[in-house]
């Protein structure tokens, strides 16, 4: 065997297993990060309250944001500086609206976010009362959140209960 034949298989070889070590962190990384990429982020919830959105009597908040979406419990209508509820059937719709708004501002969104509207009444009658308030409050027609409306038995005093679903 020729003296320089001899010297230049050790170097391919040692070409070749650097060549292969080189490889192995790529695809492990690659490996890993396809592994944390696959695993779901853990969303963010934090609860929306400020002083003119009443809080709810039962120990849950009255909205919470996880990740980027808004869920409301059942607002209702009282007045956002006296927390008091009205009488009036009107007043209580357009307080419960007013939170509704001051909740996704909160929130960092607006009106336009919501997807989802759930209207709960003590009675049918209050129906064009809502509509009139819903058009005020959501004032294009071809923006406006889908709603529901049901009839449900509302503690003493509460005319309606709004939740809603958004996201921003």
């Amino acid at each position: 065997m020729a003296k320089g034949s001899a010297t230049k298989r050790p170097k391919k070889a040692a070409k070749k297993v650097a060549k292969k070590i080189a490889k192995r962190p790529a695809k492990k990384t690659a490996k890993k990060a396809s592994q944390r990429a696959a695993a779901p982020a853990k969303a963010r919830r934090v609860e929306i309250a400020t002083a003119d959105i009443p809080t709810h009597p039962q120990p849950f908040p009255t909205a919470c944001k996880v990740g980027n979406v808004v869920f409301s419990s059942a607002i209702s209508g009282e007045d956002p500086v006296t927390h008091q509820l009205p009488d009036d059937m009107t007043q209580q719709v357009e307080n419960a609206f007013r939170t509704v708004r001051r909740v996704m501002e909160e929130a960092g969104g607006s009106l336009d976010s919501i997807g989802k509207v759930v209207v709960y009444v003590k009675d049918r009658e209050i129906r064009p009362i809502v509509n009139s308030v819903w058009q005020k409050v959501f004032t294009n027609e071809k923006s406006r959140p889908v709603r529901h409306m049901v009839p449900f038995d509302l503690p003493p005093g509460r005319h309606l209960q709004v939740e809603f679903i958004a996201v921003v």
